[in-house]
């Protein structure tokens, strides 16, 4: 289905247009309202040149999607199979298809059976050209995949290469399920401006940074050991110290038995034996132990277990304090070598603190063994274990492992656009050749396409177009409303003669050339539309110029039956600047199956629009005519009110009025122009029959009466020359051919004659024009005169006696 029209370019009136975005898209039934000169038939015209052969794609841009709406497609100024299906009624069609001015024939809707010898030679001919671009084709086609399928694998062989190289970095190159072919296709696609080489050095630092795993932070420890400053000075003491006692005569000799005889004193107390030979116990020699060990000699004791405790907790510490050196192998490569060379350096340190600890302590327990004799030790000064150099290490580390995803993630990325940029080359040959491959094998297949279709034209021996020919008799009686005119099939098997009564018809007239050429455009597109299997999308630009009301109703059923009832046709679109048919469509198309719109749910999606074309300031301050599509009706409330062609008039009227009143410009003025005095007239006869009912169809005497009661109903200007203003105005310039601005018109009088409209309509019936406002939202009082200027009654008597236009009467 076409959606919108993005773009027009050098069709009519439609120069350069956008669509804009404040407008819904198509639907399958699109209603387009235009007075003329709006650009109806620009519009048509540029739909109609959309085929291939036209070339008019080029100027035009199409959104268009499936019936649901979905895969939208811009067309972008080229050709799409889509517009393929476009068929367009318009006079453009009446006048190319057929010649009503000679012999009324129209070309047949089916090719019967009876083949011509020029057409058996142009069979064989194409049969032979469809066989060798078979041929032709079958090897287009194998190329034209080896080169896709080598570009594809071009894209898997990058994707591959850089998940393996990648990988450790993780995220988008964890695995080729993250970074595939279609992934390196899409950057491809893109912009190639971030892409660079590195230079070797680079690329192998990077690489080294993506490939390095990352490390848990360590908790910090120390390395370091040292002792009090005090320890040396109380062992130099304590190991020198020689407390006064008796010494045991028998211990000075057997000094080994000093800590001995110390644990027994206690055993012994209260006892005469010795428990261990057996011997008597005097009390001279119980005294003599006693005194052996002393209170001093107690405090020197008590002294040096303090110190032994303190030195053995030191070697304790001193024992775990590296570790064994396994901690490496959880730092990063290049500080783990630091640390081992740093850890066999404090190995040294605690190896000679070792040495240093050790002797004190035995100098300690030898001195705690008899503590009344002196201890020769010399003792150096306390070396100490400085870690901090492994301390920073860690310290180093962790800080490198909460930077390390940041890192790794720039490495990668460069490392990525190295490898992009080295492929780019290779890349776009293969993309070069697999493209030029591909239109190779298309230019065929459309070739074999087109040669097929022709066969198939010339070839098609089923159906009878005697029952096409009979159907459109009866669709002619019926939308004519008389049986005189009818379809005959010709003896050439290929035209129809239009007969009347019987016999040729002559002198058709322009609604009789409209429905016949409607009829045989509709039966012609469906017949197509089988041959192609492909649903036509319809365009029919004013089926009812012209036509008098019954063939106008006539034509507008046939077209609703055929495009909107059966299910032959995807989509249509009427144009027209008859508002009664405007009209008949807006309430048939409430009258569908589900919702209204385009959220129907039942097939019948619709939109209606209002094309109108304003002037308009474009490039370089130049005033133009634009058109432009609006939503129609404003709102749904006033769809319900404006269904009728007096109703619209007074709208369009009023929308003409607040134009001139926000710009005073010419181009308003003309605008304005383009439209009336017709519309004004429409809307005054039709207030006026329905306030004075006798004068229906009599302007003027209706104008009269009007004008008879204007001061009795208030009025304080000149009545006389308020309706003479308006009767003249309208009478002389109502009921023109043509759109375009008489000259004899003063633009600048329009404005005043739009408010001695309103202004005359608030006086006659002021409840019914203030129900018009209140329609349109408006207040009665932004339409009316605010101030009376005085008439010259005698001059518009004189105006209105000249000489009236066609089918016009006077006072």
């Amino acid at each position: 289905m076409l959606r919108r029209f993005d773009s027009i370019k050098n069709c009519g009136i439609f120069e350069d247009y956008r669509w804009n975005s404040s407008v819904s898209d198509f639907q399958r039934i699109n209603l387009i309202y235009g007075q003329n000169g709006a650009g109806k038939t620009s519009l048509s015209r540029a739909l109609d040149t959309l085929n291939t052969g036209a070339g008019g794609y080029a100027n035009v841009s199409i959104t268009v999607s499936k019936a649901d709406g979905s895969d939208p497609v811009a067309s972008r100024q080229k050709h799409i199979d889509e517009f393929d299906r476009v068929f367009v009624f318009s006079e453009r069609y009446v006048r190319d298809s057929h010649n009503f001015d000679g012999d009324t024939e129209v070309e047949a809707v089916l090719t019967l059976s009876n083949r011509t010898v020029e057409d058996e030679k142009r069979i064989e001919v194409l049969k032979g050209l469809i066989e060798t671009a078979m041929t032709e084709f079958a090897t287009a086609t194998s190329e034209a995949r080896a080169s896709a399928e080598a570009l594809e694998n071009g894209y898997t062989a990058i994707a591959r290469e850089m998940v393996n190289v990648l990988s450790r970095a993780g995220g988008e190159y964890a695995s080729n399920s993250n970074y595939n072919q279609g992934v390196v296709k899409r950057k491809f696609a893109g912009s190639h401006s971030s892409w660079a080489l590195l230079d070797d050095a680079r690329k192998t630092a990077d690489l080294a940074t993506v490939t390095s795993d990352n490390k848990a932070e360590i908790t910090p420890r120390s390395y370091s050991l040292t002792v009090r400053d005090e320890l040396r000075t109380d062992a130099v003491r304590l190991l020198s110290e020689s407390p006064v006692s008796v010494v045991l005569d028998t211990l000075t000799e057997h000094q080994e038995a000093v800590s001995w005889v110390e644990r027994g004193r206690h055993l012994h107390e209260g006892k005469d034996i010795c428990i261990y030979c057996g011997g008597k116990l005097t009390d001279v020699r119980k005294w003599q132990i006693e005194q052996h060990f002393s209170d001093e000699v107690e405090r020197v004791q008590r002294e040096l277990d303090a110190l032994i405790r303190e030195v053995k907790g030191v070697q304790a510490s001193l024992t775990g304090l590296l570790g064994d050196g396994t901690l490496a192998g959880s730092l990063f490569d290049d500080l783990a070598s630091t640390y081992k060379a740093e850890h066999e350096s404090a190995k040294k340190q605690v190896a000679e603190f070792g040495e240093w600890i050790a002797g004190l302590l035995k100098a300690l327990d030898k001195k705690r063994s008899n503590v009344v004799g002196k201890v020769e030790y010399e003792i150096a000064e306390s070396p100490e274990i400085d870690g901090s150099k492994l301390e920073q290490l860690i310290v180093n580390h962790n800080e490198r492992v909460a930077k390390h995803a940041l890192l790794v993630k720039e490495s990668a990325k460069r490392v990525e656009l190295h490898l992009l940029k080295e492929a780019e080359d290779r890349i776009n040959e293969l993309a070069e050749d697999a493209k030029t491959k591909a239109m190779k094998k298309d230019c065929l297949e459309s070739t074999i396409k087109q040669h097929n279709e022709e066969v198939a034209s010339l070839e098609n021996v089923e159906g009878d177009p005697l029952p096409s020919a009979e159907v459109m008799s009866r669709e002619l009686t019926r939308i004519l409303g008389r049986n005189e005119l009818s379809f005959e099939l010709l003896s050439d098997g290929k035209h129809y003669r239009i007969t009347r009564n019987g016999a040729p018809a002559c002198d058709l007239s322009t609604g009789e050339r409209t429905a016949i050429t409607l009829i045989h455009f509709l039966r012609n597109v469906k017949e197509k539309s089988k041959a192609a299997k492909s649903k036509p999308i319809v365009v029919i630009d004013d089926p009812v110029s012209s036509l008098d009301s019954n063939s106008a109703m006539g034509i507008s059923t046939y077209i609703w039956a055929e495009t909107v009832a059966k299910e032959h046709t995807e989509q249509v679109f009427l144009l027209t600047h008859n508002f009664e048919l405007f009209r008949q469509w807006d309430i048939q198309i409430d009258g569908l199956n589900g919702k209204r719109g385009p959220s129907n749910s039942k097939g019948y999606t619709s939109n209606c629009y209002e094309l109108v074309a304003p002037h308009r300031k474009v490039g370089g301050g130049v005033c133009k005519r634009v058109p432009t599509f609006i939503a129609w009706p404003p709102n749904e409330e006033t769809r319900l009110k404006v269904r009728s062609a007096y109703h619209h008039a007074f709208i369009t009227s009023v929308r003409a009025h607040l134009a001139m009143a926000d710009d005073d410009s010419m181009e308003t003025k003309l605008d304005a122009l383009l439209l009336y005095p017709n519309v004004l007239r429409r809307m005054l006869e039709t207030f006026l029959a329905f306030k004075y009912p006798t004068t229906a169809g009599k302007f003027t005497e209706a104008m009269r009466t009007a004008g008879e009661q204007l001061e009795a109903l208030g009025y304080e200007g000149n009545a006389d020359g308020l309706r003479l203003h308006l009767t003249r105005f309208t009478h002389g310039y109502s009921h023109a051919d043509s759109p375009e601005t008489d000259v004899a018109v003063n633009p600048d009088e329009i404005k005043s004659v739009l408010v001695s409209v309103f202004t005359f309509m608030s006086v006659i019936d002021q409840e019914h024009f203030e129900g018009l406002c209140e329609l349109v939202g408006i207040e009665p009082t932004d339409l009316i005169l605010r101030a009376q200027t005085v008439v010259d009654a005698q001059k518009y008597e004189s105006d209105a006696n000249d000489t009236p236009a066609s089918g016009t009467e006077y006072a």
